[in-house]
């Protein structure tokens, strides 16, 4: 290992060649606004989707936001997009997997053929243009940009770092005010911060650290946040990603020659301890009490098939020779009767339900594949990070993730970054 990787698992040091230019704080401070913009935008979206509720729904059907969300959001947009463009204009190819750049011009121009099968020529100059749906989202992946350069991670760390507390801060709070302890509260109360906590998580998790260190000691924390909040939403795919996780985790400690016996037993010796404090000592408090009613109905989850009747439904509706191309943006699907906007619950299938063959292959192309690639091959430690991060995407898009316009998926983007350089 050399002295300045052992240097950067301690932080994000830039070397004398390569300080940040004039240009490049430039970008970076849009980017953190437009960050920072994002998070307002995020928050406010929680705190009115969940006062707004009605009894026994775990969404939304129409949230009614306020003038500040909308401001944020364009703010979010506006400035996500310069910093994406100008770390595109600045960016140094020779130091980029090789063909990346014709590979995303071909991902773009995919997204804007969905575009163009879907929208009306109205649509191009109206709000649809944001739409979930629409381009945007695929328009947003500039922001891989800023992630492949590595000292711009100066910067990107503090924000993972920044995101994960805000957000596990949150959950605990969330979660020490359920009331109910149902299904439907948790979902309602813990959804949104959580999906926001686990990719900083991972994040953390994966990063090299010295070997003792605080860092070192507390880097999993976030990540027990995460899942101890996802039992109160009885989430499945939350526990998938956490053990996704942590064999992707067990792959870097080797190759990191680091042990990793220490490591599992004192997560087990932790485990039985908390069992035997909470059996000794909170046996008959009303915690407790409402953990056992969680644990027995996530129980009850474990084995329940949720996709079968919606993937069916969908091919009643849907033509196969139809995904070939797509349906476009804003396209619907017959859903039992109604009229369904919303892709499906498999990230992958809504790619072509939307944008059809090119859009997936593109998307494969530029988003799943350098990751796959990057952390095959075993590489610096700073990119061997954000690579794990992009397989655990491409991991959760055989669910019910799809690319979007929030900080969610802003913060993939950047480790996907980290995954097409080549700086050393």
């Amino acid at each position: 290992m050399s002295a300045h990787t052992v240097a950067f698992e301690e932080a994000v040091e830039i070397r004398p060649s390569e300080r940040i230019k004039a240009g490049d704080r430039f970008t970076l401070w849009v980017m953190g606004a437009g960050m920072l913009a994002g998070l307002v935008t995020y928050i406010i979206y929680d705190v009115v989707a969940s006062t707004q509720l009605q009894p026994g729904w775990f969404i939304s059907a129409d949230v009614a936001k306020p003038p500040i969300y909308y401001a944020a959001y364009a703010a979010e947009l506006v400035l996500l997009t310069v910093a994406g463009m100008l770390a595109l204009l600045s960016a140094n190819l020779r130091k980029l997997e090789s063909g990346y750049t014709v590979r995303f011009a071909l991902f773009i121009g995919a997204a804007l053929v969905m575009a163009a099968r879907g929208f009306t020529a109205a649509d191009w100059a109206s709000t649809k243009l944001v739409d979930g749906t629409g381009p945007y989202p695929m328009i947003l992946s500039l922001l891989i940009f800023i992630g492949a350069r590595r000292s711009n991670w100066v910067v990107i760390e503090k924000i993972m770092f920044a995101f994960a507390a805000i957000f596990s801060a949150l959950s605990l709070y969330r979660m020490a005010t359920l009331e109910t302890f149902t299904r439907q509260e948790g979902v309602a109360h813990l959804q949104f911060p959580l999906n926001a906590l686990f990719w900083p998580a991972a994040w953390i998790a994966l990063r090299g650290y010295r070997r003792g260190s605080i860092g070192d000691r507390l880097k999993f924390l976030p990540v027990f946040v995460f899942a101890a909040g996802s039992l109160f939403t009885q989430t499945r795919l939350n526990f998938v990603m956490v053990l996704a996780l942590f064999a992707i985790y067990a792959v870097l400690q080797r190759r990191r020659r680091e042990p990793q016996a220490g490591l599992w037993l004192a997560m087990i010796v932790t485990a039985i301890w908390a069992a035997l404090f909470a059996g000794v000592f909170l046996r008959d408090t009303r915690g407790v009490d409402r953990l056992q009613d969680v644990t027995s109905a996530f129980a009850e989850r474990i084995d329940e098939d949720t996709r079968t009747e919606q993937v069916t439904a969908f091919f009643e509706t849907v033509r196969p020779q139809e995904l070939a191309l797509g349906r476009g943006s804003l396209a619907t699907w017959d859903w039992d009767g109604y009229e369904w906007r919303g892709g499906t619950d498999l990230g992958y299938l809504t790619l072509l339900f939307y944008g059809g063959v090119p859009l997936f292959l593109t998307y494969i192309a530029t988003h799943v594949k350098p990751c796959i690639a990057t952390f095959r091959r075993g590489v610096e430690d700073w990119r061997m990070a954000g690579a794990g991060v992009g397989v655990l995407w491409a991991i959760r898009m055989f669910s019910s993730s799809y690319p979007g316009t929030d900080i969610t998926y802003y913060v993939v983007l950047f480790c996907i970054g980290a995954a097409i350089s080549r700086e050393t």
